[in-house]
This record gives C-alpha cells, structure tokens and sequence, in this order.
C-alpha cells in the first residue's frame, strides 16, 4: 500500500469518528431536554409517543390446567338404580317418637291341677273288684284297696295306716300271693277313717284320704269304700 492509500485511510476514519461524536452529542442533548423519553404502550393508543421507546407486553395469568370431562357414563338397558332411602332423624331432646302402649288385658289364672299329688304314692278311689275281701265287689263293712307301682303291679309288703276320727286307730300290711298281691283290707263297723300309706318308721308316703265305712255302693260308679294308691 502506498502513502497515498494509508493518507486516504487514516482520513476516512478521522471523519466516521467525527461523525459518531457529533451524533452522540445530538442525541444526549434532546435526551437531556426530554427526560421521560419516547414510549410506545401496547395497551394505551391514546399517549403521545416519546423519544425512547418503552415496549409494555401484557401478561395473561396462567391457571391450573383444566382436567378433562369423563366420558359418559351409558346405562345398561334394563337397569333399574336402586332407591336410597331419606335419612332417618334419630330421637333428640325436641323430638320425642310416641310409642303405643298396647292395653292390658288381664288373663284368668290357669284351673287345670298339675299331674301328682306331691307325695310317693297318690290315693284315687276305684271301682268294684271281684278281688275284694269276702269275694263281694264292693263289700260296706271293710275299707280296702291296692297299692299299685308305676305299672300297675300290686305292691305286697306296704304299711297302710288308718285313723278314724273319734280316735280309733291301727295299721295294715298289703298283702302278696296267694292273696291278690298289694291288697288290703281293714274291717269297720262305722265312722269316717283317715287312710294313706307310711313307711316302716311311720313316716307319710300318701297325702291321707278320709274313707267312710258302711256304705252301700248305689250299684254305679266307684266303690264307696274302695280306695287304692299308685306310685307316681
């Protein structure tokens, strides 16, 4: 390069430095005589543009993302949804459910007698029996009987005790074969006698039963004189 190029040069970029002073210095004086410079607002059309360009950028507020809608739900043909029942109020302090009190009817008390007499041995009154003391069925002059067992079996070897009224009394033993087994027989010429069965040491096994001696049997129904006591 000659000296001549380098002169040219070293000119070129003597007047591009003056020009860049001289445009500085025009712009920091109109700077310093409009302070608030050029603005430009997006949002406002209506504002008098200025020297110094301020770009406003409005902003949108994101929300949360919005979760999508489920599907439909389709129901199957046919299906009937069950009914749910309204809640029940329970009982409080201003609310007092009214309960019907049903009317008392009072029950007469039971009459049937419980089966037994509460004793070993139950005394009952029986009919005329070829068995009889004297072969008479139904003899007046002797209170007689069986003491049967459960089955119906004569009972031999009983202690039957027997008082009459004025004061008369004595003791019997049932009988065993020959002689119909658990028969016995006390003869009596009168009065009302006390009957019922005891044990060795007199000790009652029977309620007692009162027997009136000499009666005739009308010639139906039990004998008068006639009573016998089954084992419970």
């Amino acid at each position: 390069m000659t000296m001549q190029d380098r002169a040219y040069a070293v000119a070129i970029f003597i007047i591009l430095g003056i020009c860049c002073i001289g445009a500085y210095v025009a712009v920091s004086g109109f700077m310093n005589q409009n302070p608030d410079g050029f603005r430009i607002s997006l949002n406002a059309a209506t504002e008098t543009p200025t020297v110094g360009v301020t770009i406003e950028i409005p902003t949108e507020t994101v929300g949360p993302p919005t979760k999508p809608p489920p599907p439909p739900t389709k129901t199957p043909e046919g299906f009937q949804p069950t009914a749910i029942p309204a809640a029940t109020r329970g009982p409080t302090l201003d609310f007092i459910p009214t309960i019907a009190t049903p009317e008392f009817t009072a029950t007469p008390e039971a009459t049937a007698t419980p089966p037994g007499c509460g004793a070993t041995f139950c005394p009952r009154l029986g009919p005329p029996d070829p068995r009889a003391p004297t072969g008479n069925p139904c003899p007046d002059n002797y209170i007689w009987g069986f003491v049967l067992g459960r089955a119906g079996n004569g009972m031999g070897g009983m202690k039957i005790a027997l008082r009459e009224l004025n004061g008369g009394a004595d003791k019997v033993t049932t009988k065993a074969p020959p002689d119909p087994e658990g028969r016995f027989d006390f003869p009596a010429s009168g009065g009302t006698w006390t009957v019922q069965v005891v044990d060795r040491a007199e000790n009652p096994l029977s309620p007692p039963i009162q027997i009136q001696a000499m009666v005739a049997w009308s010639g139906s129904g039990n004998c008068p004189t006639r009573v016998d006591f089954v084992e419970q």
